[in-house]
């Protein structure tokens, strides 16, 4: 599973993409404009939610956590 975090214009060049483990830990593959705190901040709600958005994304996608 990947999680894109965008900038407050939603760019594409802005986003950051994290892939996100079956623990909860995101490693994070692009930061995009994102700075070291967003990107933190971005990190800890993933670790908080990553299951619930788990059930969401295994909605639309086969494929499963990062390195599995």
């Amino acid at each position: 599973m990947h999680v894109h975090a965008s900038d407050s214009k939603l760019t594409e060049g802005g986003s950051a993409k994290f892939f996100v483990k079956s623990n909860g830990d995101a490693v994070l593959q692009n930061r995009g404009i994102l700075n070291d705190r967003e990107i933190a901040r971005i990190s800890e709600f993933i670790k908080d939610h990553y299951q619930e958005m788990y059930l969401r994304w295994s909605q639309y996608s086969n494929k499963g956590y990062y390195e599995k």
